[in-house]
């Protein structure tokens, strides 16, 4: 899987360095939010080319100036979750992110699959480290973060023994209900931020039979977000690629898609090949909200390469 790993950053390089950087700005005027949405950087210490691609992407973002006010990171912000892999993610972000405000998910790699560490521990010092780094007071491994008066919604395993598939306990559901009310109380738009999809979105069952969040779990966030109005879901986990009209046409699913009047999206891994559309690493979306839609532009911020054709306009209620 290393070399695998190696040899993909390789090749991506190799068409960064090929490329012409295309700064981005606002696609349309009076944007509200302009959010870089990310996701499974899995950055090791060991492996320095991964670090000096997630700096690449952080400074195209960053070239964009005070126009991009967050960066997103769905989960699997590293390999193993182990202390130095988790302060070289910090310092690549201290380093290069211009954004203000950084609304970071803890996923399976960090807890699950932590090997330093028992898994309460990990937990534990992935939040000590947002506080370090971002000067939040955070208590637990889900929090919310408001960025020009949208809500973002941090959700993240509390289990002491899980693998892949997370726990999500009821004084984590209380805490989405109630940040989901007040966040959208005025008509709002608010942004659920979740490493595992919600079982059966964004073709989850077809890509990755056992990939998402578990089924009780889903039922549970599910009954939640369809509640309210404008609720946006943010997901990564499942390697899927940018992908659209072919894929829903030939699998039925897609990378952004409404069920239940809830907008669920899930991105490609940042570092590795992703699978069904666009399979290159450094693939994310520029998340802009506007008065009357929230609009998600396809980037590679590797390539600092736009791909219009899988650009999504979501109309707000």
């Amino acid at each position: 899987m290393a070399l695998v790993q190696t040899l993909v950053s390789l090749l991506t390089s190799l068409a960064m360095m090929l490329s012409v950087h295309i700064p981005f700005v606002p696609k349309q005027e009076g944007v509200l939010l302009s959010a870089g949405i990310l996701s499974d950087t899995h950055i090791d210490a060991r492996l320095p080319l991964g670090q000096l691609l997630l700096a690449r992407a952080l400074d195209d973002i960053n070239a964009a100036g005070d126009t991009v006010d967050a960066i997103v990171v769905a989960g699997d912000m590293t390999n193993y979750g182990d202390g130095e892999s988790v302060r070289a993610f910090y310092e690549l972000f201290d380093k290069h992110c211009g954004a203000a405000d950084w609304v970071l998910a803890s996923g399976n790699h960090e807890i699950g699959h932590v090997e330093d560490v028992s898994q309460a521990q990990a937990r534990q010092r992935l939040i000590d480290t947002y506080n370090a780094y971002t000067g939040a007071h955070t208590e637990n491994i889900y929090y919310s973060v408001t960025v020009n008066d949208f809500r973002f919604i941090v959700l993240g395993d509390q289990s002491d023994d899980s693998w892949d598939s997370p726990d999500i306990n009821a004084d984590q559901l209380a805490f989405l209900d109630a940040q989901l009310a007040g966040a959208t109380a005025e008509g709002k738009p608010a942004f659920v931020v979740c490493h595992w999809p919600v079982e059966g979105t964004n073709g989850q069952s077809v890509i990755w039979e056992d990939g998402s969040m578990g089924s009780e779990n889903s039922t549970n966030v599910r009954a939640i977000l369809e509640k309210y109005s404008n609720v946006f879901f943010i997901s990564g986990h499942v390697h899927t690629g940018i992908n659209g009209e072919l894929t829903q046409k030939l699998f039925g699913f897609s990378c952004v898609e409404q069920q239940n009047g809830v907008t669920y999206v899930n991105l490609p891994t940042f570092l590795l090949v992703n699978r069904y559309g666009i399979p290159w690493g450094g693939m994310g979306f520029q998340m802009e909200v506007y008065e009357n839609q929230v609009l998600f532009r396809a980037r590679n911020y590797l390539t600092s390469k736009w791909y219009p054709s899988y650009d999504y306009a979501v109309p707000l209620q």
